[in-house]
């Protein structure tokens, strides 16, 4: 035997109106739940890559100072000059690369950077102070 499909009458305004509200209420918790989620895995992601750039950074200047090295022993092998020698070169040659990279750093922090927004944005300033007041 089959049994009909009760019908709920209508439950007015009100009623429909609290549930579209608790809906999106329900809605929002979920959404901000899966924020939450997704959020924890980006900064866990985020902070597994940092320990990754970190160690990159780190074994590329320990390669790089054992490449020095490398090349001071072996400058000092053919040219028959003391590897002391060669390193003291090589940290002269650091200090005034490391020297000509400062000046340049230092010249171009000093000039200003957008100047033509800075100037749209002041000349803005003084159209609108110049108008009169109503």
């Amino acid at each position: 035997m089959e049994t009909q499909p009760t019908i709920t009458p209508p439950r007015g305004l009100f009623a429909e109106i609290l549930s579209l509200l608790g809906s999106f209420g329900r809605y929002g918790q979920a959404l901000s739940a899966l924020a939450g989620v997704e959020s924890r895995e980006a900064v866990a992601l985020g902070v597994r890559l940092l320990v990754m750039l970190l160690a990159a950074l780190f074994f590329a200047a320990f390669g790089y100072i054992l490449l020095i090295f490398t090349l001071a022993f072996l400058a000092a092998t053919v040219l028959g000059i003391s590897w002391l020698w060669i390193l003291g070169g090589f940290t002269l040659l650091h200090a005034v690369l490391a020297y000509v990279c400062a000046r340049h750093v230092k010249t171009h922090v000093r000039t200003p950077v957008f100047e033509q927004t800075r100037s749209e944005i002041a000349s803005d300033l003084a159209a609108l102070r110049s108008r009169s007041a109503p």
